[in-house]
């Protein structure tokens, strides 16, 4: 009888294991490529950020330092001269184009003593040469009033309406401000 000096190794394959390795590596494969795929959001937003959402969005702040710091003729330059508000009632008489809005911007800031102005955006779709911004105002104010100073906080949701201009390449607020 024979006895080998040297152990047997024997060597079993199955398909079952063959398998293994390759489905390990491409999955590690498939999740570094997932992982690392992921949609970029202009800071402090839900937006995607896009050329043209962060010009409308930038367009839209400095609206809203313009009027913390009511400054009226600053405001009147970032509106276009299609301009036009409804105020949100069915009623005509409180309806005004870009002339007006000088004197509606006047009337009301001339009386505000303190503002707080904070937006939150929503989404932006920009379609064409026409923006439609959704936003959520979160704002407070004084104003002086004859019968003593009064304090106010607005809570809601707003549309602004922008336009680019053809001539210029600027965005300009079609209604909303």
């Amino acid at each position: 009888m024979n006895i080998p000096t040297q152990p047997v190794i024997v060597a079993r394959t199955t398909t079952r294991r063959g398998w293994v390795a390759p489905a390990l590596l491409a999955a590690t494969v498939w999740l570094a490529a997932v992982g690392c795929a992921h949609v970029d959001y202009i800071p402090g937003t839900t937006v995607l950020k896009t050329e043209q959402n962060q010009e409308v969005i930038d367009v839209i702040e400095q609206y809203r330092q313009r009027l913390i710091m009511r400054r009226i003729d600053e405001l009147l330059v970032l509106a276009s001269e299609k301009y036009f508000e409804d105020s949100g009632t069915p009623r005509s008489d409180d309806d005004y184009g870009y002339q007006g809005l000088r004197e509606v911007l006047t009337k009301k800031l001339q009386r505000v003593k303190s503002l707080r102005y904070d937006l939150e955006y929503r989404s932006v779709k920009v379609t064409g040469n026409r923006a439609e911004v959704e936003v959520f105002i979160d704002g407070s104010f004084e104003l002086a009033a004859e019968s003593g100073d009064r304090y106010r906080r607005v809570n809601d949701y707003h549309k602004f309406i922008l336009e680019k201009d053809k001539s210029t390449e600027h965005w300009k607020f079609l209604s909303g401000m």
